[in-house]
């Protein structure tokens, strides 16, 4: 059994089996163009972190894929295969009520000092009527106000896309699940969210 699911910049992600189980291997790809020590050497550290980023999200809280190996070798991360429907394809059938726990899922990581850096609803899948965030390859650790808010930007652009009919109400409830857990805090990211959003606006104007 193998088979690929996901083929970025940075890796690939295939399903496999482990131990007999099926698995989700993330393989962070060799760089040719750069010197093979040092391109051996990130490829090791972002592994290891997303590793250990991923491990201190569930203790957090968050369901993630759990981590059955680390090959520092092969730069590649054995996990769980979580079987599902991702958000975004919820969205496109209509179904917007899963946002509530995506706001949620965002402030427990935040207030546990980690931001993902890539919250598109397609690194969401919904199992057993469980949110399971996954992809944490661009997560840091960051109590940064405005590392937050980034967050939050990018959901925010992601939703008006994707499901522009359903933006108001389904943003509405990420606002919502993030203060229910963020508490005071979500009022000052949100609005650091919003000053983001305005020099995006002015940056582009600026280049036509």
């Amino acid at each position: 059994m193998e088979k690929l699911i996901k083929k970025g910049a940075e890796a690939e992600v295939w399903l496999r089996s482990w131990m007999g189980i099926p698995a989700v291997y993330k393989v962070r790809k060799q760089r040719r163009y750069m010197i093979q020590d040092l391109d051996e050497l990130l490829r090791r550290q972002r592994t290891v972190k997303e590793a250990k980023i991923l491990v201190e999200a569930r203790k957090a809280g968050i369901y993630t894929p759990t981590v059955y190996f680390v090959d520092l070798n092969n730069s590649t991360i054995i996990m769980q295969y979580v079987k599902g429907n991702n958000m975004r394809k919820l969205l496109k059938e209509g179904i917007n009520k899963p946002c509530f726990g995506l706001g949620r899922i965002l402030a427990t990581l935040h207030l546990a000092g980690i931001v993902h850096g890539d919250p598109t609803t397609s690194n969401f899948i919904i199992s057993d009527s469980k949110i399971y965030a996954i992809d944490f390859g661009l997560s840091v650790h960051s109590s940064d106000i405005e590392d937050k808010a980034v967050d939050i930007h990018l959901v925010k652009e992601i939703l008006s896309a994707d499901i522009p009919e359903m933006f108001d109400e389904s943003f509405g409830l990420v606002k919502e699940g993030y203060a229910s857990v963020a508490g005071k805090d979500a009022e000052h990211i949100i609005e650091r969210a919003k000053t983001i959003e305005l020099r995006g606006r002015y940056a582009r104007g600026q280049w036509g």
